[in-house]
């Protein structure tokens, strides 16, 4: 990979643990600080509030309190695509059980 690559997938990498560790709290109900989420991707703690920042400004955390959580925003647009899911997967089985 060129160097300039290799930077911006690190930052995207970084924005994807971010936005993971952060919806695995959502979903265990306990917002998740700062602090925790840069021991979490070994990244110090100012990159991490800036990468916070950008992933709130796209609509996909909020901020609560001291914590991050996922918006209820994307929470609902997850819920709908496991939804089309699971609705996919009962299909493809009903139409094999036919057979």
């Amino acid at each position: 990979m060129a160097p300039d690559k290799q930077a911006q997938f690190g930052s995207r990498t970084a924005l994807l643990m971010i936005g993971a560790a952060v919806y695995v709290s959502t979903v265990e109900g306990r917002p998740i600080t700062a602090k925790k989420l840069a021991g979490f991707v070994g990244q110090p703690r100012p990159t991490v509030v800036r990468r916070l920042r950008v992933l709130n400004r796209l609509g996909v955390l909020e901020r609560t309190g001291r914590g991050w959580r996922t918006s209820a925003k994307r929470m609902e647009q997850l819920a709908r695509s496991d939804t089309r899911a699971m609705a996919r997967t009962v299909r493809i089985a009903a139409d094999r059980l036919k057979r």
